[in-house]
């Protein structure tokens, strides 16, 4: 909120300084600070502009952070029986405050709100809690990264014969469960056309995400190779809609 020297108060930014992918906060504040300057002379001027590549926020679960990692302890399984705070009432820590100890012990601690980050519904209201489909041991799944590490070329994990899908993902990234639950159910169908590869970025300076995700607005960023081991196409963001008919694209090549 701005208030001008004549007492009229500015209360929105203009909608074209919205953020483009609403789809949880730390996406959201990737890079991307709104200043303001106030010059004098005839009347005064505000100037508000995005600085991108700089005042990167501190990776959430990190001890910069007030934010935690979006760990597995708040899914259940069978059947997700929701509390009057919209979270499983088995794992609500507002109903269970014994369990507060272990969500800060695995880092899943949303300080603002005083409640685990993967509970968080005011920072991710895109949570989901059904916990991931089993998959059949033969399951086409891999991790090429689990810590940030990089990975120098995709095209040599690419399997001819399948689409691959390459998944740039963060524990602290909700709409990166979306994308995950989606594949997983795809596969745990029996769908064998698709060959599952998972990275995780860990935060925006590992030097996987140097790599890869520098020039990425939001995650997760998904890379998609056809069944004739070529790079297909890239999506980011949790458009299920636009994955799926990607996937449907791939497996015609």
């Amino acid at each position: 909120m701005v208030t001008w020297p004549d007492g009229h108060v500015l209360t929105e930014v203009p909608k074209f300084f919205a953020a483009r992918e609403p789809i949880g906060m730390h996406a959201l504040t990737r890079g991307r600070e709104i200043r303001t300057i106030m010059i004098g002379g005839f009347g005064w001027l505000i100037l508000v502009f995005f600085t991108a590549g700089c005042g990167k926020p501190p990776s959430p679960g990190t001890p910069a952070s007030p934010h935690g990692k979006l760990s597995e302890m708040s899914r259940v399984e069978g059947e997700v029986v929701l509390c009057e705070h919209k979270v499983p009432e088995k794992v609500c820590t507002k109903h269970h405050p014994e369990l507060v100890a272990q969500f800060q012990r695995a880092h899943d601690w949303c300080q603002p709100h005083g409640v685990p980050e993967s509970q968080c519904l005011q920072c991710h209201p895109d949570l989901t809690f059904d916990p991931l489909p089993k998959l059949p041991q033969d399951a086409d799944v891999q991790w090429l990264s689990r810590a940030g590490e990089d990975v120098p070329n995709l095209d040599v994990h690419a399997v001819k014969g399948k689409v691959t899908i390459f998944d740039f993902y963060a524990e602290w990234c909700a709409a990166c469960r979306k994308v995950d639950g989606h594949v997983y159910k795809m596969i745990a169908s029996g769908d064998k056309s698709v060959a599952y590869r998972k990275m995780n970025l860990v935060e925006w300076e590992s030097p996987l995400a140097e790599r890869y995700v520098t020039d990425v607005p939001s995650l997760p960023f998904v890379v998609i190779y056809g069944r004739d081991g070529k790079r297909y196409t890239t999506l980011h963001g949790a458009d299920l809609a636009a994955l799926d008919k990607a996937i449907a694209e791939a497996r015609r090549r």
